[in-house]
């Protein structure tokens, strides 16, 4: 059975990260998600895919509402695909019981010698695979 959410992070969120419009600004939420990814991968450094540098390949965000100053916001995460090399970490930010944000990251595992991608050793792809997420499709289910 897979967990989600894997990770909960309920980020501070400071008066200086509105914009003009009066809403988190979006820039604001990649590092707000940056920082609940950095923070649950430091979690698990006992775990050599975990432990060995990484590459951000990709980042996706869907934006389905303002985030306000004010209220808690909750960033819940859990791993998507766990592929040869690579993993995905899924996203999604909740504000007053509402979806506000979803997305992945895709994180590649770098060989320490090479630099270039190397492979996620089996104990390790089981071991992030046990870990669930939300349904892409319907994001919003489960919240509230």
């Amino acid at each position: 059975m897979s967990v989600f959410p894997a990770y909960v992070a309920h980020p501070q969120i400071r008066w200086s990260d509105q914009d003009i419009l009066g809403h988190v600004n979006n820039a604001r939420i990649v590092t707000l998600v940056e920082q609940a990814r950095i923070d649950w991968l430091n979690t698990m450094r006992e775990r050599d895919a975990i432990n060995r540098p990484k590459l951000v390949a990709r980042v996706e965000l869907n934006y389905r509402a303002p985030v306000m100053h004010g209220p808690e916001l909750t960033i819940e995460l859990g791993i998507g695909h766990v592929g040869r090399t690579s993993f995905t970490i899924t996203n999604r930010g909740i504000q007053d019981g509402e979806l506000m944000f979803d997305g992945l990251n895709v994180l590649v595992v770098l060989d320490r010698e090479t630099g270039k991608p190397g492979p996620i050793s089996e104990a390790d792809r089981e071991f992030l695979s046990g870990f669930g997420s939300f349904d892409p499709e319907n994001p919003a289910a489960g919240i509230g």
